[in-house]
């Protein structure tokens, strides 16, 4: 049996609770702010193994879900969002996101469907979009899709007793990812927007209307602004308790050289597809990773098309990509 987890408490009233989830990232963190009016940050997955946990550091803080006036999610995700509805449904009260994430939490298997003829057209094969599709049945369970939800905007403010956090609107990882940040003490709340040692994936994002959304060039975006905002500290969604800004930006500095070396010296063997690309950057990734890979070399080409480094040739069923220049005498 594993080991009970206890909330961490990183600010005078603020807990952070370790909640489990069935994806590789491992657990997912949550934060309490147990002031008045009591709020939530984040909720896990809607899972039976998640709610235990919830519920449990839950009670060690003498607190239970009819108490929490305020469900604020960074951003939907599944296991950010996924056990929001349930713990609505044991009286939590409003839940809160940005509008650019409302699709995908209000008709989640919706929003998956809607992206096969993208992913067929960035060259993944019909097997793998099989298996994409048990994919979406298989997660259906771990994400409930909510109703009656609130926006938060840019520079939405929510107040509690002796403490204010403002909102920052950082697209990327998803297109309606915020953050938390109390200005005057210098740290954050982030979700999936920053880390030290992993870079997030800017997972691939279709509109109803049909557009791709560009996530790494946002990401990047988001993260200049949030530099200039002078915050030294951050309580992420997973694996780092908190982090240092300054370290975090530096290590992303090195990660994205690097990356791009490794994408322009393959891509100079000739134009590919995102999919043949994925598939020589990580050769041995398995069929339940392509979606989460391709993500990632999408939002790369994105921001390398972006930077003039690479080219698109987009047709009706196909996209590929090579080097500026490629071929030409």
């Amino acid at each position: 049996m594993a080991a009970k987890v206890q909330p961490r408490e990183i600010k005078p009233g603020i807990f952070q609770l370790e909640l489990p989830t069935p994806y590789p990232i491992g657990p997912v963190y949550a934060y309490l702010i147990k002031r008045d009016p009591i709020s939530l940050i984040d909720a896990g997955v809607n899972s039976p193994q998640s709610l235990a946990a919830i519920n449990e550091q839950l009670r060690y803080l003498g607190v239970s879900p009819p108490q929490i006036e305020r469900l604020l999610l960074t951003h939907g995700h599944s296991d950010h969002y996924g056990a929001a509805q349930t713990l609505r449904d044991t009286g939590a009260k409003g839940i809160f996101i940005h509008p650019r994430d409302m699709d995908k939490v209000t008709n989640r298997r919706e929003y998956y469907l809607r992206m096969r003829p993208y992913l067929a057209q960035m060259g993944m094969p019909p097997d793998y979009l099989e298996y994409f599709v048990k994919f979406i049945v298989w997660e259906t369970p771990y994400a409930r899709d909510l109703d009656m939800i609130h926006p938060i905007r840019q520079g939405d403010l929510f107040f509690w007793d002796g403490m204010k956090l403002e909102v920052m609107y950082t697209p990327g990882h998803s297109p309606g990812h915020v953050i938390f940040l109390e200005p005057e003490g210098g740290w954050a709340i982030t979700g999936d927007f920053i880390f030290a040692h992993i870079t997030p994936d800017p997972i691939i994002d279709i509109t109803p209307s049909g557009f791709r959304t560009p996530s790494m060039p946002l990401h990047m975006d988001s993260i200049k602004r949030f530099t200039a905002r002078g915050i030294h500290t951050y309580y992420p969604g997973h694996r780092e308790r908190e982090g240092r800004t300054r370290e975090a930006l530096e290590e992303l500095k090195k990660r994205m050289a690097y990356k791009k070396r490794v994408y322009l010296e393959i891509l100079a063997q000739g134009p590919m597809t995102p999919f043949q690309l994925m598939r020589r950057l990580y050769p041995e990734s398995k069929k339940g990773e392509a979606f989460v890979l391709l993500s990632e070399v999408m939002g790369r080409l994105d921001l390398l098309e972006m930077e003039g480094g690479v080219v698109a040739h987009r047709t009706k069923d196909t996209i590929t990509y090579s080097l500026k220049g490629y071929g030409k005498p």
